[in-house]
């Protein structure tokens, strides 16, 4: 069955493009075919790292009619599965799911990924701050149920516990989302990177990296490789 999997947070600075940047590389290390979509014109840090690694990114600004029309297109056209890294403010996106999809620029989703066979799957990212869960709440509430798989990433990029979300979690019932926890991953890794223009998968490449840098990156892939398997999204 297709999957439209969304890497979502809503609001910036959460890692959420961090989190589509290495699950792509973990679908890839696993040989999981997947069509790879970014939709941040302002950090298009998933085209910048993977393109033409191995393959294209196709770049969509979600942001107007047209290419929220070319981003329903692109998942009709894909074979398989179709990664899509959603800009800050992906809740503006997500918008034109929720209607009867009358007008440009929004879908009724349910219907179509009825008719289509296909799921939603929402990766959506929270760090240890507040704004995220305020965004969370709101989307996990919203989008269609009946055809949505729903995770939460807890992103460990602060050196800080969880209680916002631990507290939040207590009065909203999360009991159908699956919880992920991606990695902390040092930051001359991600500068590393950033500077080869290239992606984690591909860190044996990377000049600049040590070994124990080569080593921890390693790592954060293999925990991370396993949560997708606890969660389904890869085989086990």
């Amino acid at each position: 069955m297709k999957r439209m999997i969304l890497v979502h947070g809503d609001k910036g600075g959460t890692g959420k493009t961090h989190v589509a940047q290495i699950t792509a590389a973990c679908f890839q290390a696993a040989g999981h075919p997947v069509t790879l979509i970014d939709c941040d014109p302002m950090n298009p840090g998933l085209h910048r790292h993977f393109n033409n690694n191995p393959g294209p990114v196709e770049q969509i600004n979600t942001r107007n009619p047209e290419g929220f029309d070319d981003l329903i297109g692109a998942v009709l056209d894909a074979s398989g599965d179709v990664l899509i890294d959603l800009p800050a403010a992906g809740s503006d996106t997500t918008s034109g799911f929720l209607t009867e999809g009358t007008a440009a620029g929004t879908v009724d989703l349910e219907s179509l990924l009825t008719d289509i066979g296909a799921r939603l799957v929402v990766l959506f990212v929270i760090d240890q701050g507040r704004d995220a869960l305020v965004a969370l709440d709101a989307e996990y509430k919203r989008l269609p149920a009946s055809v949505t798989d729903f995770f939460i990433v807890r992103n460990s990029r602060m050196d800080a516990p969880f209680n916002r979300f631990e507290k939040a979690a207590e009065k909203i019932d999360f009991s159908n989302a699956v919880i992920l926890d991606m990695p902390a991953l040092e930051r001359r890794i991600t500068e590393a990177l950033v500077d080869a223009k290239t992606h984690i998968g591909r860190i044996d490449t990377v000049s600049g990296a040590s070994y124990l840098m080569k080593r921890r990156a390693k790592a954060a892939l293999r925990i991370w490789t396993a949560e997708l398997k606890k969660g389904g999204l890869l085989d086990a």
